[in-house]
């Protein structure tokens, strides 16, 4: 009997470890708010990673399909049951982490006789104003981290290896990106993107200076077929969608 609670712990740290090692693949997010909006850029895979959760909301993913698919549905349902019984207004993204996604993410986590989520997510709130932006970073184990305000000048980041979050999150010198327009945003954010590939690749001690800043060195360090990436447009703040996909010319890219 006094065993198992050791049992227990030991469950739960080799699962956090399949866990890691399964993600540790897994090609980095970044979203950046900007003037125009909150942008979400990834390298584009066979399945999406990056979706429409409400009027305001967004949602970039790392993880397996099934298990990034359980989350958005869970956090659709949660964010149309909320503005059904409420207001759409009373939506935010700070209710569904701490009150559905956060929970529900935790007790998975902590199921040991079942199935683990392989997920890591970011979850954007667009304002009326950059100020008023929302950035929340969660895991699979139910932890999560709120950027807003100056932090969102940094913009921010989600990769396979989770040392690749920490990295950017304690970064003393962390960079201003630029973003001042949807282009100027849209390199800062590639750039973001190469730096979080490589820190978590072949060249971990890459520091975000040393990034190159033109597009076609940056998609060349990326290695990438294409890209994928979404803007919640705040020029359609307070119309039914501000969701949507922008061109490559838009951006730039």
């Amino acid at each position: 009997m006094t065993e198992e609670p050791y049992r227990w712990l030991e469950a739960i740290t080799n699962r956090r470890e399949y866990i890691e090692d399964q993600l540790a693949p897994g090609l980095p997010v970044v979203a950046l708010s900007a003037d125009p909006g909150i942008l979400l850029l990834t390298v584009k895979t066979s399945t999406p990673k990056l979706f429409e959760i409400y009027n305001h909301l967004a949602l970039g993913t790392v993880g397996h399909p099934a298990d990034i698919e359980k989350v958005r549905q869970t956090a659709i349902d949660a964010a149309h049951l909320e503005g059904f019984a409420r207001s759409p207004n009373d939506v935010t993204a700070r209710r569904l982490v701490s009150y559905n996604l956060a929970p529900a993410l935790k007790a998975a986590f902590e199921q040991i006789f079942a199935a683990p989520l392989l997920f890591r997510g970011i979850l954007a709130e667009l304002g009326p104003a950059p100020a008023d932006d929302m950035l929340w970073v969660f895991d699979y184990d139910g932890s999560f981290v709120a950027q807003g305000g100056p932090e969102l000048a940094h913009g921010a980041v989600i990769s396979g290896p989770r040392q690749v979050v920490k990295d950017w999150a304690t970064q003393e010198s962390k960079p201003t990106l630029n973003r001042d327009s949807l282009k100027s945003a849209a390199l800062s954010a590639l750039r973001l993107l190469v730096w979080a590939k490589l820190r978590g690749t072949k060249d971990q001690g890459i520091e975000f200076a040393s990034v190159p800043t033109e597009v076609p060195a940056l998609k060349e360090k990326l290695g990438a077929e294409g890209l994928e990436f979404a803007l919640l447009d705040r020029a359609l703040l307070g119309q039914p969608i501000a969701y949507r996909v922008p061109t490559a010319d838009e951006l730039g890219l």
